[in-house]
């Protein structure tokens, strides 16, 4: 990342640091093929301000690209301050697909999914038609984050704007789920949360309930509905709090027989205090096994996901030193989306083959003195 891409990202560093608090916390970590901790987790109340400028300008852009390795980082970071009465956020500025270490997107988001447990959040910004939007959005989806495709500085200031200001305006408080999977039905995982087995982390749970029921009394002054969590059957989540607008994502991987005529696949009771009505809510939700997903989105994510592979594919013949093929592959994969986005007209199909197009031009300048680029002028 050079450029306007890295000034924007210093000015957006800078304006996070603007609208912490006293008791907020803030580390940077700066990474290429390797990681490097610009700042450890210190409370804003530690940082002279001066300084703080200064490193940020003195930032520079390196080589690869390991963002695997460098979100872990970032996630230990967060654990030298990290408690369940903290927001706990990372943003992620990247400007191109992972090029170092980890290279597979998939595993890139199970990784990090097993070190967040649904108690960080991600929130991803995309800089040029070179990064990769679909990934960048999966990976903040597995945490309940936000993807911004950044086209203008103020995209930025307005994204960050909102996720901080979640703090102010809490929507919900103590949250709280039951979730009934038809028996028949394998649960096979369950995404981003732990079962709780051992009795010290049951009791730390039940401590942030009573907390959360506090809260929601001396605030909003609504005393909660008796719990579900502490009933001993079917999965039970808990949800300190969500503020407007934000999601909290629940993500099943089931195993279900074809054919498949079940009309539901269990049942799932949420209840929650109204911040805004300042009154409890209960809702029970019948769990579709058919989804209403329009087929042109379908089509869209499935070429994706297939444009990722042939571009794994295309490293591979590139590494060979195989030209003839690369070349080959990506002349015919262009051609395939450009077949399907006359009837699709979709962006995210353009930009792939605008990507695959000068990746071929880049392949062809392999070994040439002076390959292009695509970096702002200085």
């Amino acid at each position: 990342m050079k450029g306007e891409k890295l000034d924007a990202v210093k000015l957006s560093i800078k304006e996070i640091f603007k609208s912490l608090k006293k008791d907020d916390v803030i580390g940077i970590i700066e990474f290429n093929e390797q990681p490097k901790t610009v700042l450890k987790a210190t409370p804003v109340s530690k940082i002279d301000n001066n300084k703080f400028s200064e490193t940020i300008s003195s930032m520079t852009a390196g080589g690869g690209t390991d963002i695997n390795i460098g979100i872990s980082y970032g996630i230990d970071e967060i654990s030298r301050y990290e408690s369940n009465n903290t927001l706990n956020h990372i943003y992620l500025f990247s400007d191109g697909n992972p090029s170092s270490g980890e290279t597979e997107w998939i595993r890139i988001r199970q990784n990090i999914d097993k070190k967040t447990r649904g108690n960080i959040r991600l929130s991803t910004f995309a800089f040029g038609s070179d990064a990769n939007t679909r990934e960048l959005d999966a990976l903040a989806g597995i945490t309940g984050g936000k993807s911004t495709f950044v086209t203008d500085p103020d995209d930025i200031k307005v994204s960050l704007k909102d996720e901080l200001n979640r703090r102010e305006y809490l929507a919900a408080i103590n949250v709280q789920l039951k979730i009934d999977i038809d028996p028949n039905i394998p649960i096979i995982y369950l995404y981003g949360h732990d079962e709780i087995k051992d009795k010290p982390t049951r009791r730390a749970v039940l401590k942030n309930l009573r907390k959360a029921k506090e809260k929601a009394e001396r605030e909003v002054g609504v005393e909660s509905e008796p719990d579900l969590i502490t009933q001993e059957k079917d999965i039970r989540i808990f949800v300190p709090d969500l503020a407007v607008g934000e999601t909290y994502w629940i993500v099943f991987e089931l195993a279900i027989s074809e054919p498949n005529n079940l009309s539901s696949i269990g049942e799932a009771t949420v209840q929650y205090v109204d911040t805004f009505k300042r009154e409890n809510q209960k809702r029970q939700l019948s769990l579709s096994s058919s989804g209403n997903l329009p087929s042109d989105l379908v089509a869209e994510h499935a070429l994706g996901l297939w444009t990722s592979e042939v571009a794994f594919y295309i490293l591979d013949d590139l590494y060979e030193s195989d030209l003839e093929t690369a070349e080959r592959r990506i002349e015919n994969h262009v051609s395939v989306l450009q077949s399907a986005n006359y009837y699709l007209d979709s962006e995210p199909i353009r930009d792939d083959v605008i990507t695959l197009i000068k990746l071929l031009s880049l392949a062809q300048n392999l070994g040439k003195v002076g390959t292009s680029s695509d970096t702002y002028p200085q």
